[in-house]
């Protein structure tokens, strides 16, 4: 079908990735860079492996004072985390 009426590029992107069952991905990889964005260089260097699983955030950390850390300050990092995407999206930071 030829579409008449010129799409926004933002708004056909959006499409394509529901149309291809993509979105859900999309949304994850979005999600995990945040992680990068919201605590900085240092924490992103410490961090060896993020993964999502559901609701809950399972950060890999070579460093157990950052984890300490980290640890401490889970639920202000949830909240900015959240706060960025929009929804809530993180329910749990597990900190490995």
């Amino acid at each position: 079908m030829r579409r008449t009426k010129p799409i926004a590029i933002s708004n056909l992107l959006s499409l394509f990735l529901k149309e291809t069952g993509l979105e859900k991905g999309y949304n994850d990889y979005q999600l995990l860079k945040l992680w990068d964005e919201i605590l900085g260089r240092s924490i992103s260097k410490a961090t060896l492996n993020k993964r999502l699983d559901g609701k809950k955030l399972y950060v890999y950390l070579s460093s157990s004072v950052v984890r300490d850390e980290l640890f401490m300050r889970r639920s202000e990092i949830i909240k900015e985390i959240n706060s960025r995407a929009g929804k809530d999206v993180i329910d749990e930071l597990i900190l490995k």
